[in-house]
């Protein structure tokens, strides 16, 4: 309303109009230099030619002496600006192409500053009024290579000076903002000196991530009681942290992650509200750097002798840490102290890419860990016994990674999880079976693992999950054992209608004929039964396509699969995908089968006096016959950079699943002398070819003979 009230102020001249936002009105006043002393904000835009670069004269803003707001959001370019009002309050635009702002700007009114991904090397020469200013922001301004004094700028709430990489320092007057809540010099790469002391009172978060050639962290000067965040991970120089830290007791997230530091300070453990600790790539070439948790311990223990005041024990003080993450730290055997058991309030742990041989046991009494992440562990001595005794205790888990291990089976203890959601078995190798697992579990991660042969069938369900799937790339061994259809019908069979959507994706060339619906595309459209939702006989719709790496240089590939329910109530059907590609160790080099299920009640969700207020049915349906009125569904995949060969789709009865199981008993593993009927193929085939007999007869030869042999036993 407000909009339309300014335009009906001037209608054929836009430049007398106090805001202008839409392009066209924008694009008029900048061409015809029509813009007046009336104008109090104006959004510059280029929408229709996005890729285009707006080039600016040097006076385009001479005119609006009261401007109070300037949005530059497109490609812009100004050989020089003279001008700017003295008024702005909010000043943001990205890719400012100039190195200064203009000479004669006054900030004093200025609250709000972005110049993202701008060409500026220094804001202003000189210090200006900043009384106002509460936040700046600078990310991506690749040639910034000085600050400005922050003395005239006590409001200073927000800086952000992310992938500034040729700051080298930071203006000192920086340690003294009292109102300062977030500091962020995420990728500053060149910055090598930070205040020498900050006291920051009201800072909540400080981010020095990646900061590589910063060589030492600031002296905490006064209690920093505001401070939660503090992310010092990349910072690859930083060998210790002052001890004068353990005054920020308030401390909830601290990042140690890819730094130099070897051994965790002992103050780090007296940091009672600490939620998030992340040690992750702390290692070194030998024995000696790496992050070595024992010494730590001898240090406590030397400083109790010595008198000192009684610490709590190691890892058990830290009573409020949610997430502590280890991950490439080099840890071995007994770096783990035994009383992470303390941590009472653990829901995640990352050990992965370590040298473990076993876990510590105390790992069973971490009672609320939701997700554990072992993943690239050489645990090459842990076999099924061991393992069991480390995850039947933790009843709460819902995730688990263990990812390229040497396991041989995993272990039935897996059963006892009941709140398991998420198993991720990808890149290990001499996995060959899998047994039953929780019903609980929506996700089951494969990817390469090369020997696997056998998944066992699912039971009965016993509680929901809206979604779920099995993805196992490159699996060879089990495509050649079990299809992706016999699958579908095993999950089926034990799931009926209690799980909305169900993906397999696994290694495949050809569309099981099954699919009574099939089109050489990405897409395919079909009709639907008119009396569709009154026939209680038919349970969901599957469909499928064949895929395979369209660029296998690319790092990330994507396959999705959605539907469209056109005609009397168009609606979308919920769309997921799943990404594959180097960068998720996923690379394909062959085709694979990508096969969807979407349950009835994922199509129609609702009962028709749900959709008609009400009211009688019976008419409503006999209108729709009269009519000729009928659903239809519109099934497409979509492959970033993939391929997408063929598709086929298929509305499934509940007869369809003995069919299935029909088709499925000549071409699926069903008994140990898989081998032996598969070498009796050959041998009829090599027959035969000598024989002179066609490739298809001898197909129904062959099937004939599998038929009565199936009949006999």
């Amino acid at each position: 309303m407000g909009r339309k009230i300014v335009e009906e102020k001037c209608v054929d001249e836009p430049g007398k109009r106090c805001r202008l936002w839409k392009e066209r009105d924008v694009h008029h006043v900048l061409l015809k230099n029509t813009a007046t002393e009336v104008i109090e904000g104006m959004i510059i835009n280029n929408k229709r030619e996005s890729s285009k670069m707006l080039n600016l004269s040097a006076d385009t803003f001479s005119k609006m002496k009261k401007l109070r707001l300037l949005k530059v959001l497109c490609l812009s370019n100004c050989d020089d600006l003279k001008y700017l009002s003295n008024k702005l309050r909010l000043l943001d635009w990205t890719g400012y192409p100039l190195r200064y702002l203009p000479s004669s700007f006054q900030p004093a009114n200025l609250v709000a500053l972005f110049l993202t991904y701008s060409h500026i090397e220094q804001l202003w020469k000189g210090n200006r009024p900043l009384y106002k200013l509460k936040m700046i922001n600078l990310k991506g301004s690749r040639n910034l290579i000085k600050t400005p004094d922050f003395t005239t700028a006590p409001k200073l709430e927000v800086l952000i000076m992310e992938d500034c990489t040729r700051l080298v320092d930071v203006h000192p007057s920086i340690g003294v903002l009292k109102c300062l809540k977030l500091l962020n010099l995420r990728g500053c790469t060149s910055l090598k000196s930070f205040s020498t002391k900050i006291g920051m009172e009201s800072l909540e978060t400080l981010i020095l991530s990646g900061c590589s050639n910063l060589i030492k962290f600031s002296e905490i000067d006064r209690k920093m009681e505001c401070l939660k965040t503090l992310d010092l991970s990349g910072c690859s120089r930083v060998e210790n942290l002052p001890e004068n830290l353990q005054q920020v007791e308030f401390l909830e997230e601290l990042d140690l992650s890819g730094t130099a530091i070897t051994k965790p300070p002992s103050f780090i453990f007296q940091l009672k509200n600490l939620k998030i600790l992340s040690y992750n790539g702390c290692k070194g070439p030998s024995s000696k750097l790496r992050l070595n948790w024992a010494s730590l311990l001898k240090v406590i223990q030397k400083e109790r002798t010595n008198s000192m005041p009684r610490m709590l024990p190691l890892l058990s003080s830290l009573s409020s840490l949610r997430e502590l993450k280890l991950r490439d730290c080099n840890l071995c055997e007994g770096d783990i102290p035994n009383d992470i058991s303390g941590l009472s309030s653990l829901e995640f742990l990352d050990l992965s890419g370590n040298n473990f041989i076993n876990i510590p046991a105390s790992l069973t009494g971490l009672s609320k860990l939701d997700s554990l992440k072992l993943s690239n562990c050489n645990m090459c001595t842990l076999g099924e016994a061991d393992i069991h005794s480390y995850i039947s205790g933790l009843s709460s888990l819902r995730y688990l990674f263990v990812q390229g291990n040497n396991f041989i089976t995993i272990s039935l203890a897996l059963t006892q999880l009941s709140r398991l959601k998420l198993l991720a078995l990808s890149n290990c190798m001499t996995l060959n079976s899998l047994p039953e697992l929780p019903t609980s579990i929506e996700d089951v991660w494969l990817d390469d693992c090369s020997s696997l042969e056998v998944v066992a069938s699912p039971s009965k369900v016993c509680n929901l999950v809206d979604s779920a799937a099995i993805k196992a790339f490159n699996c060879f061994k089990l495509a050649d054992n079990i299809n992706a259809l016999t699958l579908l019908r095993k999950h089926l069979k034990a799931f009926a209608n209690s799980r909305k959507m169900f993906d397999i994706i696994m290694p495949g060339s050809e569309i099981p004929e099954w699919f009574s619906q099939q089109k050489s595309d990405f897409f395919i459209k079909i009709p639907l039964p008119i009396n569709l939702q009154e026939d209680s006989e038919w349970i969901g719709v599957a469909c499928c396509c064949i895929f395979v790496n369209n660029d296998a240089s690319r790092d990330v590939g994507f396959i999705d699969c959605g539907a469209l329910m056109y005609g009397r109530n168009p609606r979308q059907i919920e769309r997921r995908g799943w990404l594959v590609g180097k960068r998720f160790n996923k690379p394909i080099m062959k085709d694979h089968i990508f096969l969807r299920y979407w349950s009835r009640d994922k199509l129609y969700p609702f009962s028709l006096e749900d959709k008609y207020d009400g009211y009688e049915t019976n008419n409503i349906r006999t209108t729709d016959c009269l009519n000729h009125k009928r659903d239809g569904l519109h099934v497409f995949f979509n492959g970033h950079s993939l391929k997408v060969k063929k598709c086929g789709v298929r509305i499934v009865y509940e007869k369809d699943l003995e069919e299935i199981k029909e088709i499925q008993c000549h071409t699926t593993l069903s008994s140990p002398n898989f081998e032996h009927i598969h070498q009796q193929k050959r041998n009829i085939s090599d027959e035969a070819e000598k024989e002179g007999l066609q490739p298809k007869l001898m197909q129904k030869i062959f099937n004939f003979i599998m038929g009565q042999s199936g009949k006999k036993h």
